[in-house]
Formats: structure tokens, C-alpha cells, sequence
């Protein structure tokens, strides 16, 4: 756990500073952990017996999503209609284009799966994966890179095609980079960064209850 925070620290310290703007805390801190681990010879379960305190407070924090929701409700009230609807659609192409990259390459059902909740948090994306018949670890590793990239070009998209508006730059942001994204609609502005932070919440709620019929549906076709 020590290790942990401090590779976590120092890689956000050293980052803001050198501002490397493809490299991200998160994915630096995961593979210079796992660089430490092949090199000092300890074992994954060794390191886990720390490490797996972080995965423990991951429930309790998507929990703890409900509490900007309630905060926030009169937002949501006042734009309900583009949440919502921004929210379904995201979860159908989403749905679609990962049955449709399976195809493609010929990707197992359990490959496909895996990626199917790549844009809710990791709490949600990961259980849910597990139950569908998906593979956890898979899963954890394409919802924390969908964050990183989806923060990262993100902007970029919306100067490319001129959205300019704070309501579907946050929904956007929200409803596909989940938590890494909302950091970065904090960064843009406050009404952005409060309707990203509810579309994790919003996006979650859906996913579960449409993902698996979704996914029946598509896979028929």
C-alpha cells in the first residue's frame, strides 16, 4: 500500500511539472509498479496483500457517487432530457461498436464481453463484466484506458467539430471516461464538471439495466 501511494504521488508530482499530456499519473504509476515488481522479484500476490486494499474502497466510493447526485438533483431536473438521452445513446453505440470489433477480429464471447462496460466506473464495469461472463482483469484494463484516452482527446474532439456547449461537453466527458473524465470537465468548468460527475452516476444506472439485453440483441443480429 505504501508503495502504492508513493509511486502514485511522486508520478503526479512529476507530471504536472513536465506536463507530458499522453502520459497519465495512473497508467505511469501501474507500469512502474509492475517494472519494480519484475525487477525486485516479488510476486503479484505478495504485493497484492497491500494492494488489494485500494480494490476494497472502490465499492464504497461508487456508493458514495449518490451523494454530487443528490446535490446536484435540481441540474439534473433542468437538464434531464439531454442526460438521459445522451446516456442511452452512448450505451447502445457502445454495445454495438464492441459486438461489432469482436466481429471483426474475431474476438471471443468473453473478449467481447469484457469490453462492453468500458465507459461506467470500475466498481459497476466490473462486476457487471464478471456476471455477463466477461474477464475482470480485461475489463479493468480497457475502462481505465477508455478514461485516459477519452480525457485526453476529449477537447480536442470538441474544438474539431465546434461543440461548444458546457451541457454536452460535461455529459460527454461523463457518460464515457466515467471518473478520469470528470477530472478533466472539472478542469473545463464548474457546470461541466457538475454533469459529468451525475452522468457516471446516470450511465451506471443504465448500463446495468440495458447492457445485458443490449448485448443479446446485437449478438442476434
Amino acid at each position: 500500500m505504501a508503495l502504492t501511494l508513493l509511486i502514485y504521488t511522486a508520478m503526479d508530482k512529476l507530471l504536472k511539472k513536465v506536463h507530458i499530456p499522453f502520459i497519465n499519473p495512473l497508467i505511469a504509476s501501474v507500469i512502474l509498479i509492475i517494472v519494480l515488481l519484475k525487477l525486485s522479484g516479488i510476486s503479484y500476490k505478495a504485493y497484492n496483500m497491500g494492494g488489494n486494499l485500494f480494490t476494497m474502497m472502490i465499492t464504497p466510493a461508487t456508493v458514495a457517487l449518490a451523494l454530487p447526485l443528490y446535490q446536484n438533483f435540481d441540474k439534473l431536473k433542468r437538464y434531464f432530457l439531454p442526460v438521459i438521452l445522451g446516456t442511452l445513446v452512448g450505451v447502445v453505440f457502445n454495445c454495438l461498436i464492441s459486438v461489432l470489433i469482436g466481429r471483426l477480429f474475431s474476438l471471443n464471447q468473453g473478449i467481447v464481453v469484457s469490453l462492453l462496460p468500458k465507459s461506467v466506473t470500475t466498481a459497476i464495469s466490473v462486476d457487471l463484466s464478471s456476471q455477463m461472463g466477461g474477464i475482470s482483469p480485461v475489463t479493468l484494463a480497457i475502462v481505465v484506458s477508455t478514461g485516459i484516452f477519452g480525457a485526453l482527446v476529449g477537447t480536442k474532439i470538441f474544438k474539431l467539430f465546434k461543440i461548444e456547449s458546457p451541457v454536452a461537453q460535461g455529459i460527454a466527458l461523463g457518460s464515457t471516461s466515467h471518473a478520469i473524465g470528470t477530472g478533466r470537465a472539472i478542469e473545463i468548468g464548474e457546470l461541466e464538471g457538475i454533469l459529468a460527475g451525475l452522468c457516471i452516476c446516470v450511465n451506471g444506472l443504465v448500463t446495468v439495466a440495458l447492457l445485458p439485453l443490449l448485448f443479446r440483441l446485437f449478438e442476434g443480429l
